[in-house]
């Protein structure tokens, strides 16, 4: 079956026509990132920390804590901060840069 064919008959399409689902969920989410980056520039700015927007459209930040210049980074879209898998968030991400 082809992609065409899944798109004009998504219930005959091997998952139903989840697929499309899946793709308007991934759209409107990612619709979001320009909101979450400004929130995080905010935020960053708010508390005096220097910052370095590498990615526009994912929301890819560097940054560096305060008390030892080791480098953060940062996914505003995801809320991902880099080498810590249970801590999310840009509120989360300030509290490691001010340590």
């Amino acid at each position: 079956m082809t992609r065409k064919d899944r798109e004009e008959n998504p219930g005959e399409s091997f998952d139903g026509g989840y697929h499309l689902y899946a793709k308007e969920q991934h759209d409107a989410r990612v619709a979001k990132n320009s909101d979450r980056i400004q929130y995080a520039i905010d935020q960053f700015q708010r508390n005096n920390i220097e910052f370095v927007l590498k990615n526009a459209q994912t929301g890819h930040f560097h940054c560096r804590r305060q008390s030892d210049d080791k480098l953060f980074q940062f996914w505003a879209g995801t809320g991902k901060i880099k080498g810590y898998d249970y801590v999310r968030g840009i509120h989360a991400l300030i509290k490691l840069l001010k340590r």
